[in-house]
Parts: C-alpha cells; sequence; structure tokens
C-alpha cells in the first residue's frame, strides 16, 4: 500500500520537499493508515506532519472515546497533536447536516494550518469514496464538473494519497501491520443518502451487473478529470477576453462572441463568472445557467432573470450583465421652463443651459453643444424634462409620428437611462430628444427667418448633447 501511496503523491505532485502537513485523523481506518503511510514516508522527504482531530459531538461516549485514540496515536508517532470540537448549539442556516459538519470540520482544519503554517491538509478519502461520491452525484444529477468526483488534490492545499487505494488494501494493510483503529456506527445509518449507497446500491450492482463496479467508477472519474481540465483551460482564456469585462457592479459580456461560442463552453463560463462574483452560500444550479442561457438566445432587451445572493443576469440590447440586482426606485420627474435670453441650471443633470434667438446665418454648424431650431415654429411654452407617457415626436428625416419609449427602444437606449435623458418639449410635442433627434415640426429650412439656439454645458466638461440630426 505504501508504495500505491507514494505513486499517487508524485503523479499529482501531493507534496513537496520540507511540506508542512496536517494530517485530519478521525480514527477510523482509512485517516489511520493515512497517518502511518505518512509517517513513513516523512523522513525521505523531511516532511512536518502535524495531527488534527476535530469532535463532532454528534455519538456521546464514542466520541470522546475517538478523541482519546487519536490523541494517543499522535503521542505514539511522536506527533504535536491538535484538538477541535463542533459547537453543537450552532445553527445549520438551512444547509444539510452533512455539509454543516463539514464545514464546521474545514474550518478547524484550516485554522490548524494557518496557525502552524502548513502548506497541505491531508485527507483519508479512498478509492471507494470517489466511488460512491460519482455515484451518489449521478443519482442526484450532475455535470461534468460533479461526476469528475474527488480531486487528488484541490486549491494546491487539501490532498488526498488513499484516493486511488482500495478499501480492502487499507484494511489488508493494517491488519498485516497489527495497527488498530476505531469503527463508527454512524457510518451504517441509511438517513445519510451516501451510506444507503454504501450498503445496498454498490452490492446490487456487483452482484446483477459488474463486480468491479467501484474500481470502474473510479476509472470513470479519473478520465473526467481530464476532460473537465481541458475545458477549464478554455474557460482561462474566454475569461481573458476583451469581450467579457469585470467591474465593481458585475461582469457585461458581449452577446455575439458568447454565442460564438460551443454550448459546454459557455455554460461552464457562466458558471466559472457566477461563482466568482456570488458569495452567497446558495449554490448556482443548472437551472440558473438555462434561465441565463435563455436571455441570450432570446434576442430581446431588457429579459432579466434571478440568480442567487439577489443577483441578476440581464440582456441590454448585445450585452449579457450580471450584476446585483438594484432596490426598486420611482421614477424622479423634472421640469423647467425655458426663456430666450436666459439661462437655467439643470440640478438633476448637472448642466447649464442658455437660450437665444438669432438669425440664419450665425448657425455654428460645428458646435457638438449646441441645438437649432425654427423660433417661429415652436409653440410656448417650452420646456426642458423628461419623458411622461404619453410623449411622442416626428423624427427629423422620418414620416409621422413616433411615441418617446418606442422611439429610445429602437434606438437601443439602456432601459436605466431612458427617464434620465433630457427632452425639449413645447405646448404640441416633443422638439428634440438628447444626442438623438430634433422634431420634423421645428427643423431649419430656406424659409427659416429666426433660429433658437440652445446650448447645454455639462458642469463636468461634456458637451456633447446634440448630434446631426439634432441641430436641425
Amino acid at each position: 500500500m505504501i508504495s500505491k501511496v507514494k505513486k499517487t503523491i508524485q503523479k499529482y505532485n501531493l507534496l513537496s520537499q520540507d511540506d508542512k502537513v496536517v494530517v485530519a485523523l478521525s480514527g477510523g481506518p482509512d485517516s489511520v493508515a493515512l497517518l502511518d503511510s505518512l509517517v513513513k514516508i516523512a523522513p525521505k522527504m523531511n516532511l512536518s506532519l502535524f495531527v488534527a482531530h476535530y469532535n463532532h459531538s454528534l455519538r456521546g461516549n464514542e466520541s470522546e472515546k475517538d478523541e482519546k485514540f487519536c490523541r494517543k496515536l499522535a503521542e505514539s508517532y511522536g506527533l504535536p497533536y491538535l484538538r477541535g470540537k463542533m459547537d453543537v448549539t450552532k445553527k445549520q442556516n438551512g444547509e444539510s447536516p452533512e455539509d454543516f459538519y463539514r464545514r464546521q470540520r474545514y474550518a478547524f482544519l484550516n485554522k490548524v494550518a494557518n496557525k502552524n503554517q502548513a502548506h497541505k491538509i491531508a485527507l483519508g478519502h479512498n478509492l471507494q469514496d470517489q466511488a460512491h461520491t460519482v455515484l451518489l452525484r449521478l443519482v442526484r444529477g450532475s455535470s461534468l464538473e460533479g461526476l469528475k468526483g474527488i480531486e487528488p488534490i484541490r486549491e494546491n492545499k487539501y490532498i488526498r494519497p488513499l484516493i486511488e487505494v482500495s478499501r480492502r488494501e487499507i484494511m489488508e494493510y493494517l491488519s498485516k501491520n497489527n495497527i488498530s483503529y476505531r469503527k463508527d456506527r454512524s457510518n451504517n445509518d441509511e438517513k445519510y443518502l451516501r451510506n444507503k449507497i454504501r450498503a445496498r446500491l454498490i452490492p446490487l450492482l456487483k452482484k446483477k451487473f459488474n463486480p468491479k463496479i467501484e474500481e470502474d467508477l473510479a476509472q470513470t472519474a479519473k478520465i473526467l478529470r481530464v476532460e473537465d481540465d481541458f475545458i477549464k483551460s478554455h474557460v482561462v482564456q474566454a475569461r481573458q477576453s476583451d469581450y467579457i469585462i469585470k467591474n465593481e457592479t458585475g461582469v457585461r459580456m458581449n452577446v455575439d462572441y458568447l454565442l460564438g461560442l460551443h454550448a459546454a463552453l459557455r455554460s461552464r463560463l457562466f458558471k466559472n463568472v457566477l461563482d466568482d462574483i456570488i458569495t452567497s452560500k446558495q449554490a448556482v444550479t443548472s437551472k440558473h445557467i438555462n434561465n441565463v442561457e435563455s436571455i441570450l438566445r432570446n434576442n430581446v432587451s431588457g429579459k432579466r432573470v434571478s440568480l442567487p445572493g439577489s443577483f441578476i443576469a440581464r440582456r441590454e440590447y448585445n450585452i449579457l450583465i450580471f450584476e446585483r440586482k438594484k432596490p426598486t426606485k420611482e421614477k424622479r420627474e423634472y421640469e423647467y421652463e425655458l426663456k430666450v435670453g436666459k439661462s437655467f441650471y439643470i440640478k438633476e443633470r448637472n448642466v447649464d443651459v442658455f437660450l437665444k434667438k438669432m438669425r440664419p446665418i450665425n448657425i455654428d454648424c460645428k458646435a457638438d453643444d449646441k441645438i437649432y431650431m425654427d423660433f417661429d415654429k415652436v409653440s410656448p411654452p417650452l420646456v426642458l424634462r423628461n419623458r411622461r407617457n404619453g410623449d411622442w415626436i416626428e423624427p427629423l428625416g422620418m414620416k409621422g409620428r413616433k411615441k418617446i419609449k418606442d422611439y429610445l427602444i429602437d434606438e437601443k437606449v439602456p432601459r436605466a437611462l431612458r427617464d434620465k435623458m433630457m427632452l425639449i418639449a413645447d405646448a404640441d410635442s416633443v422638439a428634440w430628444i438628447e444626442k438623438k433627434r430634433l422634431s420634423e415640426r421645428v427643423k431649419i429650412t430656406s424659409k427659416t427667418k429666426n433660429i433658437l439656439e440652445v446650448r447645454i454645458i455639462d458642469k463636468e466638461g461634456n458637451d456633447r448633447f446634440a448630434t446631426k440630426k439634432g441641430r436641425g
């Protein structure tokens, strides 16, 4: 068995010379075999070992005996022993008991590793654990990422030197070397699905279908890990694309770029991005990914779906956006009556507005901050405001009228900006839309005698409020 453990360590580069290693010891056969193996390997690699036992306090006196056994075993090897005990009064916050216990145990192991500046945390998972994990995830429904099973090394920190060693080999090793261990009767409790798979499903599959089912499932996991690594490498490349931008509010992705990716890569990319930005304990599931995929393929701007952690995914024309859900705000209306020869400060937009009447010969056609209208076609009162329900315009160069809402949608103006945009309206209709269009009704013609010049200056230095379509 020691030879196989050495090969596993070398194959997956689990340990390096002079590493400090925390060995998780429960007292069961797997963790005892793990500790004994590493004790034998340690001298050649100059490893420093720390024994860590976590008492879950779930089996009363039996749990106390487990702790006493682990302490004595660590002492027999002359190794430092560190123990932790679970606070049974802590709430599980909607987690399954198994997940809660696991989280508490890992928190303890990490604390021990940090305190002792350890590089690795060794865990006792074996080949059967690998097979049962693959089968468990298959029964529950899982992606390729889940079916790859337990990784030999994770985060370059958690290592599993026994992952290719069978339970039979472990038991034979302990018996041959006369090494004692503790038995955990809770492993026979079939209220846990993993135990039920171990006790019922595996024996049935062995008897009726495949005597080597556990070895073959472990081999399947090994194959899928390689394929999963291949996809991961392409996800990393995709994340570096200029078409994917992460900022302080979330992530923005180009729709055309996403649609050019293979569906398998795209779904994994979504999962990777969401896992990166969502800190909620609620997991991102295949349902969430499918919902994101639906708004990607549905070519309708404004569609959105809910995600864990108060996040949403939404499509804004050719951009797919992941962001935290914003509190719903009431629309804030503003309106200022404009008069010729006066200036106005629009606080909602931090701009100054100047109006003057002039002759056609004085038009500055190159100015980006000026709008020109036929003064005599404007029907007072003239106001600057944001949009209202029912607003319409006769767009310059187009026939007929159009609702402002429909016009802004056609122009692909983001929903969040539509209510902020400045409009100039008179008693008849909207005469001008910020950065978009002037009304055909007030355009300047060869018959124009008097011109209304509206100049808008941004306090922050942006003068580009007009366009060529906006000057008349």
